[in-house]
């Protein structure tokens, strides 16, 4: 008999066996007791977190002879499921039959009452690949089908999906798998093939398959298929490329000290070895972030990446640790729109080497804050005292400079009328983007920092500081920003006389500022190149905002 990978021998048989996903199993079983089964579902979410094990787990549920609701996995119905061959569990994939003329075919079949079972279930994977014609000659089936038919739509990306079809489904969100129920996973497995493992190892596994069950045990297969039945840490490492926690540790020692020749030619080393530089940006993050936990609770309980030994050898100072987040994170976010994220990554090394061995920027930033509030201190309490001129000292400190705006700067509002870009109008600013002028904005961007001790600018500094210019197309400047609440801000009406003034101060042009959320800028982005991929850009017309 041929070989059965790994994620096929292990998938789920019962609603017990699942990982993860406790409020979909609670929610399907409740809805079988009480008899409530609806007639369509939409299971969305990550790929390999059990969309379609848990559709065929509920096909068994609806039809298992033992009894309703019951998933015997002995019975004629319950095996057939399992081995894909039951006459009325119907699975569909639309990536390959997509088209009207197949949804035509399964109309025209939905009709006859089932065969063997109580109901017959058709589970459409990958549903928004069909097209838009296909969709709408399933709708009234999808709405209206005969009692005894159920139907069971996934996908991973249901922001494609129409309306119309959202709005006939109960829809079920399936998260990423915690990592320890990944790793329960994966020890269960290696215990039932005989394998021995370092639980390290395992560890690096969870941590690469990124919460997918599937994911994780294709890994694991592939791991032992390389290493036989004796899995250490070394051996996976070797095979998916990966750095060990000490040369990450070193890599970021190294940052601090300014050591940017060491820096980088370990960097060019980790490569050479097959490192993904995607994977190594992320998990600097993860020990930065772990460092700075560390660093501001002393709690050693709480760290993933790293221990409380290696945190404390790391002599960095919490400015520079803040950073390197911030320029990591900014970095990551860069890789999409690029072909070489290696030399991105080596720039943000040498920027950060250069910040790092700045003791200026340490002293500056502690300095300005004792300034400025002894300075409001200063005029609260004595508005009319006149201060004398500070002696001098032998070590110069940069005065504190507080950026004067105009007064008919409006309060920084944190709720109100909001305007939201349109997903039309922003593949219309793209069309007539101006790479030039984004290009000299994004130059001005680090003069925000000019302004975070404004009395009037300084909330909008600091708010739009969590942004990034993406699209520049007239008199219109579109930012995105990681954080939902940032992005809020950035919308409310009222703060748009504050958010263009401040941009005009720092690049000499009158701006309007509209906000995306990051997801919403990837998915608009990828929208923009499907449509110039298909030749169907439309024709682009006067950008006109009016907020």
């Amino acid at each position: 008999m041929s070989y059965k990978a790994l994620y096929r021998t292990y998938r789920p048989s019962t609603f017990e066996e699942v990982y993860g996903q406790q409020h979909i199993v609670k929610t399907l079983s409740n809805a079988i007791k009480e008899n409530k089964i609806a007639h369509a579902y939409l299971f969305c979410g990550p790929r390999g977190t059990g969309k379609t094990s848990m559709a065929r787990l509920f096909a068994k549920a609806l039809n298992c002879e033992e009894g309703f609701g019951k998933q015997c996995n002995h019975c004629t119905n319950c095996t057939s499921i399992t081995d894909g061959t039951h006459p009325d569990v119907i699975e569909i994939d639309a990536a390959s039959n997509r088209g009207i003329d197949d949804i035509r075919d399964l109309i025209n079949k939905v009709k006859y009452a089932p065969i063997r079972g109580k109901y017959k279930v058709y589970i459409i994977d990958e549903v928004h690949m069909m097209t838009s014609e296909a969709f709408n000659a399933l709708l009234k089936t999808l709405e209206e089908p005969p009692a005894n038919v159920v139907f069971i739509l996934a996908t991973t990306e249901p922001f494609k999906l129409m309306p119309t079809i959202l709005s006939r489904v109960q829809r079920y969100d399936f998260s990423k798998v915690s990592d320890s129920n990944l790793l329960a996973n994966l020890k269960r497995v290696c215990e039932k093939e005989g394998v021995t493992f370092e639980e390290e190892a395992l560890k690096l596994i969870t941590t690469l398959s990124d919460g997918g069950v599937r994911d994780s045990l294709s890994l694991l297969d592939q791991a032992i298929a390389y290493s036989g039945n004796e899995l250490t840490t070394s051996v996976v490492q070797e095979l998916f490329g990966l750095s060990t926690t000490e040369e990450k540790l070193n890599i970021i020692s190294q940052i601090n000290k300014g050591d940017i020749i060491g820096c980088t030619s370990k960097l060019n080393q980790l490569v050479e070895h097959g490192v993904d530089i995607k994977r190594l940006t992320s998990d600097l993050i993860e020990i930065l972030k772990d460092l700075l936990i560390y660093k501001t609770t002393k709690d050693a309980s709480i760290l993933k990446m790293i221990n409380d030994e290696q945190a404390t050898s790391l002599k960095i100072h919490k400015v520079n640790v803040t950073k390197m987040i911030d320029v990591f994170v900014e970095t990551y976010s860069q890789y999409r729109f690029v072909t070489n994220i290696k030399s991105l990554l080596e720039i943000a090394f040498i920027k950060l080497a250069s910040f790092c061995t700045n003791t200026e920027n340490v002293e500056e930033q502690e300095v300005v804050v004792k300034k400025v509030v002894k300075k409001l201190v200063e005029v609260v309490e004595e508005p009319t005292k006149v201060v004398k001129e500070a002696p001098k000292v032998a070590v110069q400190e940069k005065p504190v400079e507080v950026k004067k705006v105009a007064s008919n700067v409006p309060e920084f509002k944190d709720e109100g009328d909001s305007y939201l870009l349109s997903e039309q109008d922003t593949i219309n600013l793209m069309l007539q983007g101006d790479k030039i002028e984004k290009n000299r904005i994004i130059e001005s961007w680090s003069k925000l920092d000019d302004f975070f001790a404004s009395e009037d600018l300084g909330k909008y500094a600091t708010t739009l500081k969590k942004c990034y210019p993406r699209i520049v197309s007239k008199n219109v400047l579109v930012v995105d920003t990681s954080f939902v609440s940032v992005a809020n801000k950035v919308r409310i009406k009222e703060n748009q006389k504050g958010f263009s003034t401040l941009v005009e101060k720092i690049t000499g042009k009158e701006f309007i500022i509209l906000v995306l959320t990051s997801q919403e800028s990837i998915e608009r982005v990828q929208k923009f190149s499907n449509l110039r991929q298909a030749n169907k850009l439309p024709e682009p017309y006067p950008v006109n905002i009016q907020l």
